[in-house]
């Protein structure tokens, strides 16, 4: 047991996945810093809306092809494994034409009705952005389905500087609006889409390897992940469509909610990490036997939640100043908000990787529609409390209650999956957090001693 845990930290694509999305975030945080404490809050909201509903729609795109193709490519190899690149490929192709055919006449035909929307911005900006974003999406997709997790450090990485060095000089420089934050965030993916283009990161040299069948596969799994991955997203990003809507609460309320959340953003680093590196070792482990997907399975939740616990330590005790350093005197008048915000969802931090890992989990076992079927029971109890929560009692402590409620719902119904299809029980995981804690308690005490 101890000896794969070592096995599993010391793993490249674990280690390059990691500093990938601590990189990305690292900027991020800088960046969200800036943001919240030059913007007023009127149009941090704005972006906040903004940015949550694009998230939104690149997780319909990546349900569509990239969920398939990871299982796919990481499943298949040679001319098989070509096949499914090159089909990957070309669907994120139509889908992003699709989307474009869609806004761009749509955004013609309501603009002059909504002159002040928050979400008319998306279907003007959004074709642009999709196209921007495309080549360095499919490459990720590419390197996460072969297990190249360093190519996907440096597109991640890269994507992170540039935002903070064109967001930030232009935060810094200019007189700030909306427009001009969503050009210079979109000027990113296009330098990054051009480097992984000339590079060959994305792909595109097995576009001759193309069949239409491949493509059907992908699309066939693609239904169930797209309606997942959305249903995912809206499950996140609910809450502040939510609030957006309330003409009581509106922009100013969701910057006042993004601040804690923050905290989420951060902890889902390492998370983020395990998962996108166990999604493709599940998948094929799955195929060799139950038991190996269970000894792979066990690893990587035992290990995640073991790397969450000094954080949901630390988080509590340095909260108020970590929220006043954050939102400075903008948010000053609202730091006992957001810290009764931020207790509830340390409830939440706590049962991510129980939740992430049920939905990894059914995705290896080619069961889409069971994980689409849980997040649909998810995002409907979790909308209707936070209508009540928004329009009856003006309340964003209740909104991040629900967020937790419903997040314990899905994991109930994640695990009665995973023990029909594995055997693998919640008990006996249990058991292995602890003994992985233990051990790593244990080599702590080691290497204090020395």
């Amino acid at each position: 047991m101890f000896g794969k845990i070592k096995k599993l930290l010391s793993g490249s694509s674990n280690i390059h996945s990691l500093i990938g999305n601590i990189l990305y975030a690292a900027f991020s945080m800088v960046l969200f810093f800036m943001m919240v404490r030059m913007l007023n809050k009127d149009l941090y909201g704005r972006w906040i809306i903004f940015i949550t509903a694009v998230s939104l729609l690149d997780m319909l795109r990546t349900g569509l092809t990239a969920t398939g193709a990871i299982r796919a490519i990481s499943t298949t190899k040679g001319e098989e494994q070509y096949s499914n690149i090159a089909a990957t490929y070309r669907l994120s192709i139509y889908s992003t034409f699709i989307l474009s055919l869609i806004f761009i006449p749509i955004y013609f035909l309501i603009k002059d009705f909504f002159l002040d929307s928050y979400y008319l911005p998306i279907l003007l900006f959004y074709p642009f952005l999709a196209f921007a974003n495309l080549a360095h999406m499919q490459a990720v997709t590419y390197c996460q389905g072969i297990v190249n997790f360093k190519r996907i450090l440096v597109i991640r990485s890269s994507i992170g500087v540039l935002n903070l060095v064109f967001m930030g000089l232009y935060i810094l420089l200019f007189d700030e609006n909306l427009t001009g934050i969503i050009i210079t965030y979109g000027l990113s993916d296009v330098i990054v889409s051009i480097f992984v283009i000339f590079t060959r990161w994305d792909g595109s040299r097995f576009f001759r390897y193309y069949k239409r069948e491949n493509l059907t596969k992908i699309l066939q799994f693609g239904k169930y992940s797209t309606a997942s991955n959305i249903g995912s997203s809206l499950l996140r990003s609910s809450d502040t469509i939510i609030i957006s809507l309330s003409s009581v609460m509106g922009a100013p309320a969701v910057a006042i909610y993004a601040i804690p959340l923050k905290f989420v953003e951060f902890v889902e680093i390492p998370l983020r990490s395990l998962t996108a590196t166990a999604y493709p070792k599940l998948s094929a482990a799955y195929t060799e036997s139950k038991e190996k997907f269970n000894e792979v399975f066990s690893l990587y939740i035992s290990y995640s939640v073991v790397v969450l616990l000094p954080l949901l330590i630390i988080i509590p005790l340095s909260a108020g100043y970590i929220l006043h350093f954050f939102g400075g005197k903008i948010y000053a008048d609202s730091i006992d908000l957001q810290k009764t915000i931020l207790y509830i969802i340390i409830g939440y931090i706590f049962t991510l990787p129980f939740d992430r890992y049920s939905g990894v989990a059914l995705f290896a076992f080619d069961k889409p529609e069971l994980n689409f079927k849980k997040i649909i029971v998810m995002l409907i109890s979790n909308v209707a409390f936070d209508l009540v929560a928004v329009f009856i009692f003006h309340s964003l402590e209740l909104v991040a209650v629900a967020t937790v409620l419903f997040t314990i719902m899905g994991i109930v119904m994640g695990w009665r999956y995973i023990y029909k299809f594995s055997g693998l029980t919640l008990s006996f995981t249990l058991k292995q957090i602890f003994r992985t804690l233990g051990y790593i308690l244990k080599s702590s005490t080691k290497l204090f001693k020395k």
